[in-house]
């Protein structure tokens, strides 16, 4: 009896940790955005805490041009801005941790350094 309340006990512990990890994966994921990045050319972004992005012109990615406050999110190695009904993707890959590069389908991209 004692020994099944101490196996409980390990697999309890076991499965918070995993879940810790996890968590703390995803979390350190976002962590890496937070603050203001500067494009070569002038532009800047800064990413705050609160789930929200000012963008100063991030550069020649074909068509795109984006300008103003807009919410973001972070999955699979890609960045979406949304302002209401309109979104853009971008992929992203840190090369370091302070320069990161944004990308599109496309196969423009862009190099990001942490100011």
């Amino acid at each position: 009896m004692k020994n099944k309340k101490v196996i409980e006990g390990v697999i309890a512990i076991g499965i918070i940790f995993v879940i810790s990890i996890f968590l703390c994966g995803c979390l350190d994921e976002k962590s890496k955005f937070i603050g203001t990045w500067q494009y070569s050319e002038g532009g800047f972004i800064t990413f705050y805490d609160n789930n929200t992005v000012l963008i100063d012109n991030i550069g020649p990615l074909g068509d795109l041009q984006l300008i103003g406050i807009f919410d973001y999110s972070i999955a699979n190695n890609q960045v979406t801005f949304t302002s209401g009904s309109i979104g853009v993707i971008l992929n992203y890959k840190f090369l370091d941790s302070s320069t990161f590069q944004l990308s599109n389908d496309a196969g423009l991209s862009i190099t990001l350094i942490k100011v």
